[in-house]
């Protein structure tokens, strides 16, 4: 009662620090912004001799890497339990904080992501304003959105039941609704990170590909991972109910097995 009781709190408490993620991108942006209008050349902070000053840019980039890192990391690792869950029918009662701690580090991970992201809007509007044409660019956005409105879907509506009891097989007793909700989430979030992750790579992109070219190639790219989710779930759970009946009928009599 006292973990269920707690995790609209918990829910509560994710929201106000993306809130206050947002606010901290927003000034952030606000003050690059003003700095910019009085300054001519790249925005830089400047350091005590003899370091030379650092680009705002170089400072973002800094961030940037991490939030990724922490949200591609987590992200992952949430994904290989997953599969283990599915696989095996059942993990350690203790894995569900991990599990939770874990999804926390992707929700920090993506509020980086917001800082750094809103940040190079702002110094690209004061430094080259022609990098803000770059289609690329806002398909990351897009992306980037959507891993938002996921983790938020997640948290509110997915975790709470598949880790009311961990120690069952997985979507064991959650509804057809919720358990394509999940099986779907999961999907938009593994795809989504691995393809910001590769629209911040691919410096080849810039410029060239449009915008709704590289979005319908990450939409395809969740439509396959939906369904190879899906079947592969219905596999391991025809699988375990072919395995569970076996003792049954091994352990029936003679005359029943022969008929």
């Amino acid at each position: 009662m006292d973990r269920a009781a707690g995790r609209p709190h918990r829910t509560g408490r994710r929201g106000r620090a993306l809130g206050v993620v947002s606010l901290a991108a927003l000034s952030l942006a606000g003050c690059v912004l003003l700095g910019g209008a009085a300054l001519a050349g790249p925005l830089a902070v400047p350091l005590p001799a003899p370091f030379p000053p650092v680009r705002v840019l170089t400072l973002l980039v800094g961030v940037h890497l991490i939030g990724l890192s922490f949200g591609l990391g987590g992200a992952t690792m949430l994904d290989f339990w997953i599969l283990r869950w599915m696989r095996w029918g059942s993990l350690p009662p203790e894995i569900a904080r991990i599990f939770l701690f874990v999804s926390k580090v992707v929700t920090v991970g993506l509020g980086l992501l917001w800082l750094s992201g809103l940040g190079f809007l702002a110094v690209y509007a004061v430094e080259s304003p022609e990098k803000l044409a770059n289609p690329k660019l806002w398909a990351k956005l897009v992306v980037v959105l959507a891993l938002t409105v996921n983790g938020l879907l997640i948290h509110a509506v997915v975790l709470p039941g598949v880790l009311r009891d961990i120690g069952r097989p997985m979507l064991d007793g959650v509804s057809g609704v919720r358990t394509g909700i999940f099986l779907v989430s999961g999907a938009v979030s593994g795809v989504s990170w691995y393809a910001a992750f590769a629209l911040g790579l691919m410096r080849e992109l810039n410029g060239v590909v449009p915008t709704g070219l590289l979005l319908s190639l990450w939409l395809a790219g969740v439509l396959a991972a939906s369904l190879a989710a899906y079947f592969y779930w219905l596999h391991l759970r025809e699988w375990t109910l072919r395995h569970g009946a076996r003792p049954a009928r091994a352990g029936a009599p003679a005359g029943q097995a022969a008929e």
